[in-house]
């Protein structure tokens, strides 16, 4: 089980013209190393690639989504501040800075049904076409969160390599994509309650008799509820038994954690021990991410 420590990875440029671009909502797994990610090992992938972050607001306070970002404190605002923030979506312009000149481009954002992200970076490409009609750009909805797996980079490594046209790696990169499954474990429902992403009413009774959940993502990219229950120590066992629900026989997985890397590397381990042919990676979630799901909470993002 592969532990990262860090934020977003950069990746090293090439000499294909290609780039892969994602907002801070759906990062991309890629490798940080010569041993690289489980299931990334001795591959090299030489696509430049460029996160462009979501901004969190705090009353007059704006928490940008990069590498640096303090969480901690950005939770501990949010907690003490009434109406708990709000968030913005990367601008058309900021996915265009992402992209510069590069000649094929392919952009994954969070799911349509949470966000912005991806009309803007529809916008973007709009723009960037009216500009030069002969680039290559395909904007993916994910319809997930959390940190895509590394299955989707090495396809699209693999794709350019191969010499495949710029639709079939794009066609392939979005089946992989739209093909992850998506589980939240949420320290908190406070957040996702006052975004309106989440009944009034549930988000009352969470709150008053400390009610933690485990949802998933729907196919259309919406959170559903599966396990209601009273704090965390139940939650290890939860998420077992969901992932048992949604048919996972073992594979490639990414659990994206808020502060919370011990329970994390728990849950890899508890998740191996029942699956033997699990390639399992611990990542620190994003800024946006940790936002909506609470100190605690686990994004766990897989592919069977």
């Amino acid at each position: 089980m592969h532990i990262a420590h860090g934020g977003v990875v950069e990746m090293k440029r090439n000499d294909h013209g290609w780039k892969l671009v994602s907002d801070s909502g759906c990062s991309l797994l890629v490798p940080d190393g010569p041993d690289g990610l489980d299931g990334l090992a001795g591959i090299d992938i030489d696509i430049d690639h460029a996160e462009v972050p979501f901004v969190i607001s705090v009353d007059n306070t704006d928490y940008i989504d990069e590498p640096g970002i303090d969480i901690e404190k950005m939770l501990e605002h949010i907690a003490n501040c009434r109406s708990g923030g709000r968030t913005s979506c990367p601008s058309p312009h900021a996915w265009l800075e992402a992209w510069g000149d590069a000649e094929n481009v392919i952009a994954f954002t969070l799911s349509a049904a949470l966000s912005g992200s991806y009309n803007s970076a529809i916008a973007a490409r709009h723009m960037a076409l009216e500009k030069n009609p002969g680039r290559n750009i395909a904007v993916i909805n994910t319809c997930g969160a959390g940190t895509m797996p590394g299955c989707l980079m090495q396809a699209v490594s693999d794709g350019v390599d191969d010499g495949d046209s710029f639709d079939v790696i794009a066609k392939t990169a979005e089946n992989i994509a739209r093909n992850t499954n998506v589980m939240f474990a949420l320290g908190s429902l406070d957040n996702l309650i006052k975004a309106g992403r989440l009944n009034k009413f549930v988000g009352y009774a969470a709150h008053r008799f400390n009610i933690s959940a485990i949802g998933v993502a729907s196919p259309g990219g919406r959170i559903e509820l599966r396990h209601k229950f009273r704090g965390m120590k139940k939650i290890y066992g939860k998420l077992i038994d969901t992932l048992r629900e949604t048919g996972f026989a073992g594979g490639e997985l990414v659990i994206s954690h808020c502060m919370n890397e011990d329970g994390a590397e728990k849950l890899g381990h508890l998740i191996k021990a029942e699956w033997l042919d699990t390639d399992v990676s611990v990542v620190p979630a994003s800024g946006l991410c940790s936002y909506y799901m609470g100190k605690g909470g686990m994004i766990i993002t897989y592919r069977e």
